[in-house]
């Protein structure tokens, strides 16, 4: 299921897992040496163009920068797995990927003062504060900055435009295949999986400044090696409402508008969600009509449990999705 760019750098990961250290957050600034060879030079007469080919007319000053925000579960994951050199140099940009938080570190909340979470968004935030203030230097806009990611990684980018905190730092967003309001982008019940985790370590106090305290005093591999299951479409460790980096409900943050500062892309990809349906796909012969009910049954039951009307959210499900090429 993964993507060939990125099974080719599993070797990397390897050497990640064998060799892991706190001193993880960096960045990685791709930048494109020349403006490629059908690029025009500045103030060069275009009315030769006949129309049988297109003509590459960007920019020969600073250039505009892609920042990309990896996913992963909020688990897992790194930017140093992307290689960002053909976008770089395909697209005339700065492509940018950075690391982040993540899991117990990144993300752990006790949902109030204690442990207020978040700390893999503002690993996000400050790397786009560092770039905005120095891409410059690197012959980078920093007015012309887009952020982007897939799955969690635009779950990430979606929280990103509902904060204030990274107001002013970026431009632009392309959100693929998630947004702030998947049922996987917010935890929203954060302290029932730090008290999971108190508990396999012997930090089990009812009073979380006590809890997190604890937690404090364990190593940071007892505490990611801990098996923490969250219930499926969720997260256990993940962004949360803390009403500061994300004051409210994204939902209501985007009923508000909040989100109304950038130009937005939104899509999906290829075989969107496939990996909850892979147990029951045929690669040659498709999904059959049970099997397809049957995952649409499973996704309702998991998701919203057994809620009055889930016949009718079952059916809504399946015409939409017929609508957008599932047909049986």
């Amino acid at each position: 299921m993964m993507p060939i760019w990125f099974t080719f750098n599993l070797d990397i990961v390897t050497t990640y897992i064998q060799d892991q250290h706190e001193d993880c957050l960096y960045l990685n600034i791709y930048v494109p040496t020349e403006d490629g060879a059908h690029a025009k030079k500045q103030g060069e007469d275009l009315s030769d163009n006949d129309g049988d080919e297109d003509e590459d007319i960007r920019d020969t000053g600073a250039k505009p920068v892609m920042v990309y925000i990896h996913g992963g579960s909020y688990m897992e994951g790194t930017g140093n797995m992307i290689d960002g050199s053909v976008l770089a140099s395909y697209g005339n940009v700065i492509v940018i990927t950075l690391n982040y938080r993540v899991g117990v570190l990144g993300f752990l909340s006790t949902g109030d003062q204690a442990a207020k979470g978040n700390y893999g968004l503002l690993d996000q935030i400050q790397a786009l504060r560092w770039i905005s203030e120095n891409i410059g230097f690197f012959g980078g806009d920093s007015n012309r900055i887009t952020v982007f990611g897939s799955g969690i990684g635009a779950s990430c980018v979606s929280l990103l435009t509902l904060s204030h905190h990274s107001e002013g730092l970026f431009h632009r967003a392309i959100i693929q295949s998630g947004s702030a309001l998947s049922s996987w982008a917010v935890n929203y019940q954060p302290v029932k999986y730090t008290r999971l985790l108190a508990e396999k370590v012997g930090c089990n106090v009812l009073d979380t400044l006590d809890m997190v305290d604890c937690l404090r005093k364990k190593s940071s591999r007892e505490l990611v090696e801990q098996d923490i299951q969250p219930a499926r479409y969720h997260v256990a460790f993940g962004p949360v409402i803390d009403g500061d980096v994300i004051p409210d409900d994204p939902e209501i943050l985007m009923e508000q508008g909040e989100f109304l500062n950038y130009d937005i892309m939104l899509g999906v990809n290829q075989g969107e969600g496939l990996r909850f349906v892979e147990n029951v796909v045929d690669s040659e012969d498709g999904v059959s009509g049970n099997d397809f009910d049957f995952s649409v049954s499973d996704f309702v039951d998991s998701l919203y449990g057994y809620p009055e009307g889930k016949d009718t959210l079952r059916e809504t499900i399946k015409f939409i999705a017929t609508l957008t090429g599932w047909s049986c």
